[in-house]
């Protein structure tokens, strides 16, 4: 839906005009701090300044006039009016200035130009809500790959039986060093001939590598997964693999890196919701959000090389979840408090420290994930900037 479709009648302290275009201008009050010689400033908002709109209504006709005479009466009236934006509706505006232009070449016609400026502009919404989903099914990712990839290997069952052996003893050595790579051991004979069942398998045994109760940070566990799902890369790069077994093996790299990023979001939700302090920070869930949309960015590009058909439907699915991971993260990062900088008041521990911001030492362990580059936590020196949440 556009402008075009959600059109209203403009008029100015009830004087209906029609209007053939708007310009609406705003900018920022700014104060500018900078010592002399130096490149950086600090710059402090001050705010917005008052919204201005320019209007260029038109009459047209034999009684034109009438319509110019109430239109300019309700310009030159005192104080504020009400102005029906074509656009934006209803607007509380003071007039600055009109002009009224004829032309010999029309008669019966005039066209004004207005300028208006808005005191008091509406209540605009930061963010869109969204509805943001609980989880990203991975199967959709592989849906579209594996179906196109078990067609091609019934056709081989009836055209090249030779071709397809050689097909599928391929895959299953592909999916066996994978598991190798994982770390995890395969006891069932998997059916090659049905792509979407070893995928799944696939990903769930990834799934399960993704646990953040030990001793070891959550990030790094996490980066150990991550690198050992990159190692994938090294598999089916031989040219004569069919075109299928290699964009089923793309999405099935990216279904796994999905699946790890669902795990982060569904240990911080539930973290959350029990008030426990989160295995990931802000920054972590940034650097989780980071690496997956570049992942998924890497196959976007990947698929625009073939650009087929089923290039351009993978690559939208691709875009979707991009969109959802998005805005699952973005959700948690936004329930935490906000990001800031303190200075460390007296020598002294981070226990100290977390004391003095939150009057709770158990949140040490929190400013220590945030600033991951502090090297003594016991001996902290005056004036030191730490990262913190807001109180």
């Amino acid at each position: 839906m556009g402008w075009d479709t959600d059109l209203q009648d403009a008029s100015f302290r009830g004087v209906q005009f029609e209007c053939t275009s708007t310009k609406d201008s705003v900018s920022k009050t700014l104060a500018i701090k900078q010592a002399p010689y130096s490149n950086e400033a600090e710059v402090e908002d001050m705010g917005n300044d008052p919204r201005k709109i320019s209007i260029q209504a038109i009459y047209t006709g034999i009684d034109y006039l009438t319509w110019v005479d109430a239109l300019e009466a309700a310009l030159l009236a005192t104080g504020s009016g009400e102005l029906i934006h074509p656009v934006y509706g209803i607007q509380q505006v003071n007039v600055v200035n009109y002009e009224i232009d004829h032309e010999a070449n029309n008669p019966d016609f005039c066209t004004i130009s207005i300028e208006f400026i808005n005191a008091k502009d509406k209540k605009r919404e930061l963010f869109v809500p969204v509805a943001t989903p609980e989880k990203i099914e991975t199967s959709t990712i592989t849906e579209s790959p594996a179906s196109a990839l078990k067609t091609a290997l019934d056709k081989l069952k009836l055209s090249d039986t030779n071709k397809l052996f050689t097909t599928v003893t391929s895959i299953r050595n592909g999916i066996d060093q994978a598991r190798t790579y994982l770390g995890v051991a395969k006891k069932a004979i998997e059916d090659i001939l049905s792509p979407a069942d070893w995928i799944v398998g696939l990903v769930d045994d990834v799934t399960k590598l993704v646990t953040f109760d030990t001793s070891i940070s959550a990030l790094t566990k996490w980066r150990d997964v991550v690198h050992r799902v990159e190692r994938f890369e090294k598999l089916f790069q031989n040219e004569a693999d069919l075109p299928e077994v290699l964009r089923v093996w793309r999405s099935t790299q990216v279904a796994s890196q999905i699946a790890i990023a669902q795990q982060v979001i569904a240990t911080t939700r539930t973290e959350m919701a029990s008030n426990q302090q989160t295995s990931f920070s802000p920054v972590d869930l940034a650097i989780v959000r980071k690496k997956t949309r570049e992942v998924l960015q890497q196959a976007i590009r990947d698929e625009r090389r073939i650009n087929s058909f089923e290039s351009i439907t993978q690559i939208q699915i691709y875009k979707n979840v991009a969109a959802q991971i998005q805005d699952q993260i973005q959700e948690l990062i936004e329930t935490r408090p906000p990001i800031t900088k303190a200075q460390v008041p007296v020598p002294c521990t981070l226990h100290w420290l977390a004391h003095h911001l939150y009057g709770d030492m158990r949140r040490a362990d929190e400013i220590r994930r945030l600033n991951p580059d502090l090297i003594n936590p016991a001996a902290l020196q005056v004036g030191m900037e730490l990262t913190v949440y807001a109180r």
